[in-house]
């Protein structure tokens, strides 16, 4: 898994080879991913292990830059900076 999007009621999975949407809340399906995945934005959470590279406003993953929002920022680069 590359990361995961949110889409309202439902999210987006994206893989290696497709993408998968399913009616789930980003919130209940962090919930039940375990710590080797962070919340980077209210839309966006990743897995640690596919981050590229990072600054203080993205993250990259497969070449695809993501927004870290200012809300979750300071626990993002706090987790970034432990791995």
């Amino acid at each position: 898994m590359f990361y995961v999007q949110s889409l309202s009621d439902y999210v987006k999975i994206i893989t290696i080879d497709n993408t998968i949407r399913t009616r789930e809340t980003i919130t209940n399906l962090e919930e039940k991913l375990n710590k080797n995945f962070i919340r980077i934005h209210r839309s966006y959470v990743v897995p640690l292990n596919k981050i590229t590279s990072y600054t203080n406003e993205f993250i990259e993953i497969n070449k695809k830059a993501l927004p870290i929002s200012r809300s979750y920022k300071e626990s993002v680069l706090q987790k970034l900076a432990q791995v």
